[in-house]
């Protein structure tokens, strides 16, 4: 399999103010002979949440103890809870790493230790297994592509705006995965914005710039689904709507990460498409990750199956809390 860039966290909608360090899963002592610390990089997003929920239901599984840290997106955080895991200490450590070089000497503390660390959309120092979301890769006719050929279908040689994020590096590879993509197809990319703020309020502040400047854009493409409501917002003030298999002439708009919001604006015709991560099974993989790590069997890499949500599949969509996964049954990217 085919990867761009180091790929770290998300394609997540991050707002919040959840505590720096939490236990959000799991129990404050371990009572079980196996110990997983899993490291969030925020669970104020829906999906994170999602996630770490899946983690300390399939650690149970396994009769294990397990204990979900949020870094609340900040670095030095993430850095001080993989740190905590490593003093407990933790039989195993899976981390979505906000910043590969900063936690590099956590993480080899933890090698030092003896103690496996599965990576989460991010690799470093003495990560030998890494679970990915398929929307962070970059694979050949992968999901990123067909979210690319979306757009060239609904407007073929169209002229396309780019609303990227935080310059994590994940995040920039994701879009210059979409942008190279995109490109092969014909369609013209006329102006690229980062949403620094990560929030649906600064993605239309960038939005109304970007309309303004460039009239002419047929459809934005973003990197989660904040900053897709954000720009959908924008459109209806103006009076324009969004692109679907029965309003062709709409602005196409897509998301990523299935938020709960987005699946309704995908439902009401505010946003064309989202990408379902599938934040449920995402959390059962890590865990199996963690197993086979344990057992000194795992695989290089897992990546669990992404899918777009539009007006024609949007039928077929699972809601997280609906979502059913089991640890030897995983919508694998084979």
């Amino acid at each position: 399999m085919r990867y761009k860039g180091s790929q770290i966290a998300m394609a997540i909608a991050a707002v919040g103010v959840i505590a720096a360090a939490t236990t959000a899963c799991g129990d404050s002592g371990a009572s079980s002979d196996t110990f997983l610390g899993f490291s969030s990089p925020t669970m104020a997003q829906e999906g994170g949440k999602f996630t770490a929920d899946a983690v300390n239901e399939a650690a149970k599984s396994l009769g294990w103890d397990e204990q979900s840290y949020d870094a609340n997106l900040s670095a030095d955080t993430q850095v001080s809870n993989i740190q905590t895991m490593v003093d407990r200490p933790a039989t195993a450590i899976a981390a979505w790493a906000l910043d590969e070089g900063a936690i590099a000497g956590a993480y080899s503390r933890a090698e030092s230790a003896d103690i496996p660390v599965v990576g989460v959309n991010s690799g470093g120092t003495g990560v030998k297994s890494i679970v990915w979301t398929e929307a962070t890769t970059c694979e050949d006719g992968g999901i990123v592509a067909q979210v690319a050929q979306l757009f060239a279908t609904a407007k073929p040689g169209g002229n396309i705006a780019i609303m990227s994020g935080p310059p994590a590096p994940s995040i920039v590879s994701m879009t210059e995965c979409f942008s190279n993509a995109a490109k092969a197809l014909g369609l013209n990319i006329i102006t690229q914005q980062d949403n620094t703020a990560d929030t649906s309020s600064g993605a239309s502040a960038l939005a109304q710039d970007m309309l303004s400047a460039h009239p002419d854009i047929d459809g934005f493409w973003a990197y989660n689904d904040a900053t897709a409501l954000g720009i959908a917002s924008v459109l209806d003030a103006a009076g324009k709507t969004a692109y679907s298999a029965t309003n062709p002439t709409g602005i196409v708009v897509t998301g990523s990460n299935g938020d709960s919001s987005a699946i309704k604006a995908v439902q009401n015709g505010t946003i064309t498409a989202t990408v379902d991560t599938d934040p449920v099974c995402t959390g059962w993989t890590i865990v199996a990750a963690t197993r086979d790590s344990i057992g000194g069997n795992a695989a290089e890499s897992y990546v669990v199956k992404s899918n777009i949500v539009d007006s024609t599949t949007i039928a077929d969509y699972v809601a997280p809390e609906n979502k059913t996964c089991s640890l030897d049954a995983l919508p694998l990217v084979e």
